[in-house]
């Protein structure tokens, strides 16, 4: 009787050490499956943030390809102006003094002139339709003042 007893004691602390091993393991896996998970997210927005950027760079390749076959670019040219261009690209097509469009625009986001269009217009609270048509304005007019000048 009393090595029944025994015996039922010593599985019983098994029994024990089983449950916390088995509880030790579930934590490790709930653990690794959230580092995983953690790592998945993480690797997402990376890579569409990469394909964001290639597209970026495909656009304004093929935009400065055309632009260099058509010449200098006038106040005629400025509907040309799209939401994913940034200032910095901006003066460089338009022979735009670099700080011309931040003074124009009243810009004060840290970001400029590596600021899209689109982006301003979402850290001003306005439309990217009427950001484009304000940029467009700031645009053409600066051209046509020194181009006016430029033939006196």
């Amino acid at each position: 009787m009393a090595e029944n007893d025994n015996d039922e004691a010593n599985n019983h602390g098994n029994n024990g050490e089983r449950t916390r091993l088995a509880r030790a393991v579930e934590w490790i896996v709930i653990g690794l499956a959230i580092a995983l998970a953690v790592l998945v997210v993480f690797f997402v927005r990376e890579y569409l943030a990469l394909r964001y950027e290639q597209a970026l760079n495909a656009r304004e390749a093929s935009l400065e390809a055309v632009l260099k076959a058509h010449g200098p670019l006038t106040a005629n040219d400025v509907d040309i102006i799209q939401d994913w261009m940034t200032f910095d690209y901006l003066s460089r097509i338009f022979s735009l003094p670099a700080d011309y469009l931040k003074t124009a625009l009243s810009i004060t986001d840290a970001h400029y002139p590596d600021l899209s269009i689109g982006a301003y217009a979402r850290s001003a609270g306005e439309s990217e339709a009427a950001a484009r048509a304000s940029v467009q304005e700031a645009v053409k007019n600066y051209l046509l003042e020194h181009a006016s000048s430029a033939s006196k």
